[in-house]
């Protein structure tokens, strides 16, 4: 795969691309170290995590309704991959937590109607699919990579998801 910069023109043109879809409400792009991330939603916030050299950690809050006057206006803030919009779950050495690998829709179900991949007491091993995960009308299944037994889920059936976010802990066996 042959390398490329992004330049500042890039991501203007892309910030105004999204800014002018009407049916994209957030984008998160993560490229040679540069993070990216624009939301239309006002209570969106994110965080940016230390860096090595010991960087204080900050939280880039949303704009109020008087320094946003457009209602479709993006924001944009800093992000860190290892931010998450949840990150006070605490993970055991005998659990697994299993996070968004990126921005979307989260699927308890292959279809509405159908029983559900997984529920909380329910046996995993490594390639079971535990949920879907939708992009932009692609379904991406997210497995367990672990045998164990589903211990908490975090987010609702159809309810968007962040990257990073957790979704599932389980429990290794």
């Amino acid at each position: 795969m042959k390398d490329f910069d992004i330049s500042l023109n890039d991501l203007k043109q892309l910030t105004k691309w999204v800014k002018e879809s009407s049916d994209i409400r957030e984008l998160s792009l993560s490229y040679n170290g540069l993070e990216l991330f624009i939301s239309r939603n006002e209570s969106t916030q994110r965080s940016v995590s230390s860096d090595a050299a010991g960087t204080p950690v900050t939280t880039a809050p949303a704009p109020s309704k008087q320094e946003q006057p457009e209602l479709n206006k993006p924001t944009i803030a800093p992000t860190a991959s290892k931010s998450s919009p949840t990150a006070d779950v605490s993970v055991a050495e005998n659990e697994h937590l299993i996070t968004a690998p990126m921005v979307g829709t989260f699927y308890m179900s292959p279809k509405p109607g159908a029983p559900a991949f997984v529920e909380i007491g329910q046996q995993v091993e490594p390639k079971s699919v535990v949920c879907i995960i939708e992009v932009m009308k692609l379904m991406n299944n997210l497995e367990a990579k672990v045998n164990g037994r589903v211990k908490e889920i975090y987010v609702e059936d159809q309810q968007p998801v962040e990257y990073g976010q957790p979704i599932m802990l389980i429990e290794k066996e």
